[in-house]
């Protein structure tokens, strides 16, 4: 994977702007990757003509970046990001940071925090159970959602999270233990020795 290099933050703009939207926030994520790894639009325009087999004009670039702070707005679909994470080898949850200061700002629809893009990220506890039943539908999405628990767990602590986050941490130690109790009882052990009757009981049988 390519590191970043340590760089101040290359985009400049405010974005505590009125009509803010999650398509904006790829967009500044976009530009943001893109200038700390010192990379021209028409860069990124090859990599991605390379992956997909189509190459894209610079100007497309140019249009993804401009929709945070220009007057028009860039509508991004799943392939995209799907494309975007894979040219610059990061999750797609990164395309949904919100921007550094964002403060007060508020998403347009909505109107919730843009800081509120961490919780849809994260997922919140009640939202867990169903994305378990789903990822185990197959063996590669329940291995992804183990990997995602963990990874959630690691942040959550470093977000210094509520008590519900704390017992589902817990929850997953218990979870653990059940499972190595259950792996126990299914090995066989050595065969029993038959019990010698008690002196009482020989007494009883007399």
């Amino acid at each position: 994977m390519t590191s970043d290099p340590v760089t101040s933050d290359p985009v400049t703009s405010d974005p505590a702007r009125a009509d803010l939207d999650v398509n904006a926030v790829v967009s500044y994520n976009l530009k943001h990757i893109r200038c700390r790894r010192g990379w021209t639009q028409r860069s990124v325009a090859e990599r991605l003509g390379r992956l997909t087999g189509h190459q894209l004009p610079q100007a497309s670039i140019s249009a993804m970046e401009r929709s945070f702070d220009g007057p028009r707005r860039r509508r991004f679909d799943a392939h995209e990001l799907y494309l975007l994470a894979l040219t610059f080898d990061v999750p797609m949850a990164y395309f949904f940071l919100p921007p550094p200061d964002a403060g007060s700002a508020t998403l347009a629809d909505t109107h919730r925090p843009v800081v509120d893009l961490c919780r849809a990220l994260l997922g919140e506890e009640r939202q867990l159970d169903a994305l378990a039943k789903r990822a185990a539908k197959t063996e590669t999405a329940a291995n992804c959602y183990e990997a995602f628990l963990a990874w959630r767990t690691q942040r959550l602590v470093r977000m210094q999270p509520g008590p519900g986050d704390y017992l589902h941490e817990v929850a997953g130690v218990l979870a653990d233990l059940a499972r190595e109790i259950k792996g126990r009882r299914a090995k066989p052990g050595p065969p029993r020795k038959p019990e010698l009757p008690t002196r009482k009981e020989k007494t009883q049988h007399a």
